[in-house]
């Protein structure tokens, strides 16, 4: 979780709330769909045939679908933590923490053209890394490639902020902001390469590519927007 920067009060701002909404809400409907339906949701999951058959809009629609529930239907046993959403849990907490700070820094427009760029290069990275290797195909879904960017965004603009990170989700460590960066760099630079030289394992069921990707493109975006508002106004003579 982060300190209250660039957050007034403690509201969370439109954008962030409606994407989290969003999330929420697409899951349900395609849990619901999946298994009161033979509606095939799998098409909107981002896949490299896919775009070759034109499906272009998979690298907007892969961003809002999550891994589902690890058992169906919902009974006491299912509502244990082990089977909770915790591909849409996490992403969606990341998006709540990260995305006040950076939407009242950047605005509404910006934060979500930073938010879905991130997306989107993380999938065209995750696609790109599939045609080099098979070891880094099959379909993509998930928020996570525009939350790295939210993270890269934040820590950017805000390098020193102190964070406190739970590491495996329950070892509470403190640390700078540009810190995390630089280790959600480092972990996902890692994946890729224990994907490429294992890839039997039951990690590189997670889109590294994808999450570099947004990394990236929250760093670009961020570098380039913060020019143009720092640009001094040429005048004429």
């Amino acid at each position: 979780m982060t300190e209250d920067y660039a957050r007034p009060g403690r509201r969370v701002p439109a954008a962030t709330l409606t994407l989290i909404a969003l999330n929420v809400v697409i899951y349900c409907l395609v849990e619901w769909a999946s298994r009161k339906t033979n509606y095939p949701v799998e098409q909107f999951a981002l896949s490299r045939e896919g775009l070759q058959h034109g499906r272009w809009w998979e690298l907007i629609t892969y961003q809002f679908l999550h891994a589902p529930l690890a058992d169906l239907p919902l009974t006491w046993r299912t509502m244990l933590p082990g089977h909770w959403p915790w591909h849409l849990l996490l992403n969606c907490w990341c998006i709540f923490v990260f995305g006040p700070p950076v939407e009242f820094s950047l605005g509404k427009r910006s934060f979500v053209q930073l938010y879905l760029a991130s997306g989107v290069a993380g999938g065209l990275l995750q696609i790109g890394a599939s045609v080099l290797s098979h070891h880094f195909g099959g379909p993509v879904v998930g928020a996570s490639a525009g939350a790295f960017g939210l993270v890269a965004a934040f820590s950017t603009l805000f390098p020193d902020a102190r964070l406190l990170v739970l590491v495996l989700l329950v070892i509470p460590v403190r640390m700078k902001a540009n810190t995390l960066l630089t280790i959600a760099i480092a972990i996902t630079a890692a994946g890729l390469f224990v994907n490429g030289m294992w890839p039997n394992l039951a990690i590189n069921r997670i889109a590294h590519a994808a999450h570099l990707g947004g990394l990236i493109a929250g760093l670009v975006f961020l570098r380039w927007k913060m020019r143009s508002l720092f640009v001094p106004e040429q005048r004429s003579p």
